[in-house]
């Protein structure tokens, strides 16, 4: 795995292998506007998957809308 540090806003860069149809979705979901790039889509996903494995943020429901997501990482970024 190769991490770099952007100390910019605290984001570091994974790669990741991911079977064709995954990718083929991920870039549907691009094209239809949902997310503006694969990036986007798979912070999302991330976002998401500690959400409702782990509950990480005390005192928020573990499912939560896309928005709340987008909304939430903005805040993180710029803290």
């Amino acid at each position: 795995m190769y991490y770099e540090c952007n100390t910019e806003n605290l984001v570091k860069n994974i790669s990741v292998r991911l079977p064709d149809k995954i990718l083929e979705d991920i870039d549907a979901l691009v094209e239809n506007g949902t997310y503006a790039n694969r990036t986007d889509a798979l912070r999302d996903a991330a976002r998401l998957l500690l959400r409702s494995q782990y509950g990480i943020l005390p005192g928020k429901p573990k499912e939560i809308s896309k928005d709340e997501v987008w909304k939430e990482y903005l805040e993180d970024i710029n803290e």
